[in-house]
C-alpha cells in the first residue's frame, strides 16, 4: 500500500496488450493496490500501450503513466451492466423514442494534438436521445463531445467514490449511478453496502438524489431493484411504464410513435376483428352485430395487453366482454396500463 505519501513500486507487465493476457495478469496479481482505486491492478502504461489496449480500464493516466483494471469482475458485476439496456429498452417503447446504450464506451481527454491524456471506460453509458447524438466510434472526447445522459458504475469488488467520481465531477458528467449488487463478494471494500446512489450534477458539485434527473420519477431503490431481478417483475414493469410515459410527455411522443407498439396495436386490431366477427355469427347476424362488436373490442385489448407482456384472468375477461366502453376508452387503457389490476381500475372493472 501507499505510505509516506510514496505511491509503491509496481511489478512491470511484459506481456502483450491484449485484453484477455492483461486479464490473466490481473487475475494472478498479488502485489500492492493504490489505496485511491481498491478491487484495481495497477500497471503501467505508456500511451502507445493504452492505444494499443484493446480492453477497457477502470483509469488511465499518461502523466502518471499508470492505468487501474478491475481485478474481479465477475457474473454478478456483469450482470447489472448488462440489464440496464433491456429495461430502458421498455422504457423506450413507451416513450415512443429509442435510447442508445454504450456499454464499451471510453471516455478519453485529449491534448491540443488529440492524444489521449486520461482515460476511463464507464460501466455503461446511457443517451437519452440517440438521433439528437451519440458517439461516432467507441468513445467520446471530453470537452468536445456531449457527454452520456447518465454513467452507471458497478461497484461489486470497487468503489468509485474513492477517486473515480471526483473524476466524472470534473468532466461534467451530469448524472452517475453507483449500483452495488445484493449478490456478495468477500473481496467487496469495507464500507460499499448494496443499493444504488444516484449523484446529480448541480451547481457544480454533485448532490445524493432519490430520483432520477435524467429519468423523472424513477427512484434509486427501484433502480436497484430492478437491476438485480433475475426477471422484471409486476412493479418494475410499472416503474418503467411511467418513466417512459413521463418523458413521452416531456417530448411529445407516446407508444404508439414506436414501431414496434404500433404494430402491436394493428396485429391486436386484427386477432379482435377475426374472433368478433365469428362470435356474431354463432349469435345470429340480428342479434350477433352488438355482442360481435363487444368481443371484437374485447379481444383487441385481450390480445394488446398479452402482446406487452400483461395476462389476463378469465374472471377480467368475462367482465371485459360485458363492457358497453367505447373502443377509444378501452384501447386508451389498454395502452396505458402497467398490470391486470391497473387495467381493471381504469376501465372500473370491479365496480
Amino acid at each position: 500500500m501507499t505510505t509516506g505519501g510514496e505511491r509503491p513500486r509496481y511489478v512491470v507487465y511484459g506481456g502483450p496488450w491484449e485484453r484477455d493476457a492483461v486479464l490473466d495478469y490481473v487475475a494472478q496479481y498479488d502485489g500492492p493496490e493504490d489505496a485511491e482505486f481498491p478491487g484495481c491492478v495497477p500497471i503501467p502504461m505508456t500511451a502507445e500501450q493504452f492505444e494499443e489496449y484493446d480492453g477497457g480500464v477502470e483509469y488511465w493516466s499518461r502523466d502518471l503513466g499508470m492505468a487501474w483494471v478491475a481485478r474481479d469482475g465477475g457474473p454478478d458485476h456483469e450482470n447489472a451492466r448488462g440489464h440496464l439496456p433491456a429495461l430502458l429498452t421498455r422504457v423506450a417503447l413507451e416513450r415512443g423514442s429509442p435510447i442508445r446504450c454504450w456499454g464499451g464506451l471510453r471516455m478519453v481527454v485529449v491534448d491540443r494534438d488529440g492524444r489521449a491524456t486520461e482515460a476511463m471506460h464507464p460501466d455503461q453509458s446511457v443517451y437519452l436521445h440517440p438521433s439528437s447524438w451519440t458517439p461516432s466510434g467507441r468513445q467520446t472526447v471530453i470537452g468536445s463531445d456531449r457527454p452520456p445522459d447518465v454513467v452507471l458504475e458497478v461497484d461489486h469488488t470497487t468503489d468509485v467514490r474513492r477517486k473515480k467520481l471526483g473524476i466524472y465531477h470534473r468532466w461534467g458528467v451530469p448524472e452517475v449511478w453507483v449500483e452495488t449488487p445484493d449478490a456478495p463478494s468477500p473481496s467487496r471494500p469495507r464500507g460499499v453496502v448494496p443499493g444504488l446512489s444516484i449523484y446529480v450534477l448541480e451547481d457544480d458539485d454533485y448532490g445524493v438524489a432519490p430520483v432520477s434527473a435524467a429519468l423523472p420519477t424513477w427512484e434509486a431503490y427501484e433502480i436497484h431493484a430492478a437491476l438485480n431481478e433475475p426477471s422484471a417483475s409486476a412493479d418494475t414493469i410499472e416503474n418503467l411504464v411511467r418513466v417512459g410515459r413521463v418523458l413521452g410527455d416531456i417530448d411529445g411522443t407516446g407508444p404508439m410513435d414506436d414501431v414496434q407498439i404500433a404494430g402491436y396495436m394493428r396485429r391486436a386490431h386484427g386477432v379482435g376483428q377475426r374472433t368478433g366477427f365469428a362470435r356474431g355469427r354463432e349469435l345470429g347476424h340480428a342479434s350477433g352485430l352488438a355482442e360481435g362488436r363487444r368481443n371484437t373490442l374485447a379481444s383487441t385489448a385481450t390480445e394488446l395487453l398479452r402482446l406487452r407482456g400483461i395476462t389476463l384472468s378469465d374472471d377480467t375477461k368475462r367482465r371485459l366482454a360485458t363492457t358497453t366502453l367505447t373502443e377509444e376508452a378501452l384501447l386508451a387503457a389498454a395502452m396505458g396500463s402497467s398490470t391486470e389490476p391497473d387495467f381493471r381500475k381504469r376501465l372500473a372493472l370491479d365496480d
